[in-house]
């Protein structure tokens, strides 16, 4: 038996309190509705996870060709100037 505390500052003795959901079998409907929920959830959550890392995976292969295109330009000007 589990203890109660009140508003009031009691402590009172509660009995366990009997839940019922229906007819037998209704407790496994909701829990597989609860389950089905939660893996909708689940997926939802990942795909918006597996967007986020494309877009930040599409903005980094766009920094890494820009500094390569840099990085050659500057090369070129570089020996071009050197040559002269």
């Amino acid at each position: 038996m589990g203890r109660v505390v009140s508003t009031d500052s009691d402590q009172t003795e509660t009995a366990p309190r009997k839940f019922t959901l229906g007819p037998p079998g209704n407790l496994n409907q909701v829990g597989a509705r609860i389950c089905n929920g939660l893996g909708i959830m689940r997926a939802c959550l990942e795909t918006q996870k597996l967007e986020q890392l494309e877009a930040r995976m599409d903005e980094i292969v766009d920094r890494v060709a820009r500094d390569r295109t840099n990085a050659a330009h500057k090369e070129y000007t570089h020996e071009t100037a050197r040559s002269q």
